[in-house]
């Protein structure tokens, strides 16, 4: 009996204790990760706090004129930075942070400083993270001041007291929350807040990463409603088509498998036609396509024979070696260039990004009438002497700058280089162009208007490499480095990469001749050629040099040179007069 009890009180003992050892070790790591949210939240507002007095810093400095420099007068109007685009520049420094991104943060910690310091001051004791606190801040963004101290204290009291007790509300209930606080207070204040939302109405394209693209679009919620019942409505007409597709294709596939039951004749299925029929295209996929539809026309559909509503009319951009100039194309081009990779050949749109080649080709295909640009990829292959000295580039020069530089190019903008100014780097003299910058690729660059105007006023300094490589130095020493990202400018970093690639297995194969044996020889120098001239005749005046063969040939015998004393003696001393050391 002894033995058949053991067992069972080492069963009941054994998992008590390596489960409780389990929940140790959860707890444990469970008080970790809360102990390094609040941490992350703290530092957040530390950093919020810091990039708030740097904002004050550069308002400061405008105030005062401190930007002026000691016995200079105060810039005009016209000339004056604005201070928040400085404390941008500065943050875009600091963080390696996108201007975009950096310019959220300074308003947001400018909001938190001014408006809302009871979200701040729960930011910073840890119990509130980043993103609620901005997601609160949004929903009281159009309170009335008079009594936003009060509701932003209800606010933040009601979303601290249901953390804590365990609630883990979504966006959408956080919001709902927010608003019944606003409406006992302000009910005016949602409603200016949807005014305001309504003004953020638009479409946006962002290129993407491994050949997609983002398409985001801010709709009222009608809109939103009749394009959805829209493209689900074409999803499933595309669903249904190729439903009777398959039917078709198994009714086929069953007839012609009764044809070979009785012997009959048929044709020879291939195995491997129906490898994709297995394939299971989501609900997202199917809607992509649908949106395609609806603005090409319906040639997605099997066995469609419609032409797109609208025919297209590409304007292609094709960079080539050695292209004498562009045709067909104005300065309007949308733009896209061709290049080859390790995966075969590719095109990019300027505004979307990379894409497979076949969708340049179905564009052409089903597009009435297309134009193509050339344009040669040697640096400064569209400079004139004479336009060099004139203010505005061409049309061609112009086209080949946003070509070349892709985007903004000051540190961390991304505006598209089509919405952006051609600036000199160099500034350009109107009252003497030969002495100013001149108008040529390598003194010209993409920048927004609000940079174009922070690098003219400013104190920062600019430095344009031929191939386009920017440098950006601040007053305080800090350098940045921005790189072209444009059709043009991808294609010169490309073809560098080759070149670069090319010349390493050249020295894999044949090594520099001044090197031999791992051991560099310098290069022959006036010098060095002396040195070797002095011990050749340092080897003379030790005595003659025996030239003479082994075996000696009566010629030989007749013509031995003869070797005189004299001579020697005479020409050492002739040595020293003339070439006296160590000359």
């Amino acid at each position: 009996m002894d033995v058949g009890e053991g067992p069972s009180s080492h069963s009941s003992d054994g998992p008590s204790s390596h489960s409780s050892s389990d929940v140790d070790s959860l707890t444990g790591l469970t008080a970790s990760a809360r102990a390094g949210w609040a941490a992350e939240n703290r530092a957040s507002a530390q950093r919020l706090s810091a990039c708030y007095d740097l904002l004050l810093e550069c308002q400061r400095r405008d105030d005062s004129g401190a930007g002026a420099g000691a016995g200079q007068d105060v810039p005009p109007g016209h000339a004056v930075v604005d201070p928040f685009d400085v404390a941008t520049g500065y943050v875009v420094a600091a963080m390696a942070i996108s201007a975009l991104r950096a310019e959220s943060m300074l308003s947001f910690a400018a909001d938190l400083h001014q408006r809302y310091p009871a979200v701040l001051a729960a930011l910073a004791a840890g119990r509130l993270d980043q993103r609620a606190a901005e997601l609160l801040a949004r929903q009281m963004a159009t309170v009335d001041p008079e009594v936003l101290p009060q509701v932003q204290q209800d606010v933040v009291d009601d979303y601290l007291a249901a953390t804590e007790a365990g609630e883990r509300l979504g966006r959408r209930a956080v919001r709902d929350a927010v608003d019944a606080i606003i409406t006992r207070y302000d009910a005016d204040g949602i409603r200016r807040r949807r005014e305001d939302a309504s003004r953020a109405r638009g479409v946006r394209i962002n290129k993407g990463a491994d050949g997609m693209s983002t398409v985001s679009a801010i709709l009222a919620s009608e809109e939103a409603a009749v394009l959805a019942e829209a493209i689900d409505q074409r999803a499933a007409e595309h669903a249904a088509a190729e439903a009777d597709a398959a039917a078709e294709a198994d009714a086929a596939a069953a007839s012609a498998a009764a044809a070979e039951a009785t012997g009959e004749s048929g044709s020879e299925q291939d195995p491997d036609s129906d490898s994709d029929s297995d394939y299971h295209y989501s609900k997202t996929e199917r809607r992509a396509d649908a949106l395609l539809s609806l603005v090409c026309g319906d040639s997605l559909r099997t066995g469609s024979q419609n032409q797109p509503a609208a025919p297209l009319r590409p304007k292609v951009t094709v960079i080539a070696p050695g292209s004498p100039g562009n045709s067909g194309a104005g300065d309007s081009a949308a733009g896209n260039s061709g290049a080859c990779d390790d995966d075969g050949a590719r095109v990019e749109f300027t505004r979307t990004g990379e894409a497979a080649l076949q969708a340049l080709l179905d564009m052409l295909v089903t597009s009435d009438g297309a134009s193509f640009e050339k344009v040669d990829p040697r640096i400064g292959a569209a400079d004139d002497a004479r336009r060099a000295l004139k203010y505005r580039p061409g049309a061609e020069l112009a086209r080949r700058i946003r070509l070349r530089d892709g985007t903004c190019r000051h540190p961390g903008c991304a505006v598209p280089a089509d919405d952006c100014d051609i600036d000199h780097v160099r500034p350009f003299d109107h009252a003497d162009p030969a002495r100013g910058g001149p108008t040529e690729e390598c003194n010209l660059m993409c920048l927004c208007r609000r940079h174009h105007r922070f690098k003219t006023f400013s104190d920062w300094t600019y430095v344009l490499q031929p191939d386009g490589t920017l440098t950006v130095t601040t007053p305080d020493g800090a350098t940045m480095t921005t790189r072209p990202s444009g059709p043009l400018g991808a294609y010169r970093r490309e073809v560098a990469r080759s070149e670069s690639r090319a010349w390493d297995r050249q020295q894999q194969r044949n090594p520099d001749p001044t090197t031999t044996g791992g051991v560099t020889r310098p290069e022959p120098n006036y010098w060095t050629r002396r040195a070797t001239r002095l011990d050749s005749e340092r080897a003379r005046a030790t005595g003659p040099v025996d030239t003479r063969p082994s075996g000696r040939s009566r010629w030989w015998e007749r013509n031995a040179p003869v070797f005189s004393t004299v001579e020697h003696d005479v020409q050492v001393l002739l040595d020293d007069i003339l070439n006296p050391p160590p000359f």
